[in-house]
């Protein structure tokens, strides 16, 4: 076990100045920030500061990141490419069947006209 070193008071008083020191600085910064003449300065660097967030995560590996975001639209394409073929299929189909339909419909109606034709002529 080591020895625990009790701290000078000239250490306490150098740590104490030190930690002022920062307190000072802090709170000037936080007296700056809303001083007039730096509110642009201060509005800038906000939108840095959104800037730099906004390219980190982007650049970074979590879900928002641009790998991620193409990996993600990767699997939609094919998807939509997916779909695109089923639908040439279902159109094809559909366009089959609707002739088959419309042949059908042709037929039978002309048939009751045929038939309408030769009982006006029968009678």
């Amino acid at each position: 076990m080591t020895e625990r070193k009790q701290r000078t008071p000239a250490e306490i008083i150098a740590e104490t100045e030190a930690k002022l020191d920062r307190l000072l600085v802090k709170q000037a910064k936080k007296k700056a920030l809303t001083d007039p003449t730096l509110a642009p300065l201060v509005a800038e660097l906000d939108a840095l500061r959104i800037e730099i967030r906004e390219a980190r995560k982007g650049l970074g590996s979590g879900p928002q990141s641009f790998d991620a975001r193409i990996v993600k639209h990767e699997k939609w394409i094919v998807k939509i490419e997916e779909d695109r073929i089923i639908a040439h299929s279902h159109l094809s189909d559909a366009e089959e069947r609707k002739a088959a339909i419309e042949a059908e419909i042709t037929a039978t109606v002309s048939s009751m006209v045929n038939t309408s034709k030769e009982i006006s002529f029968g009678a």
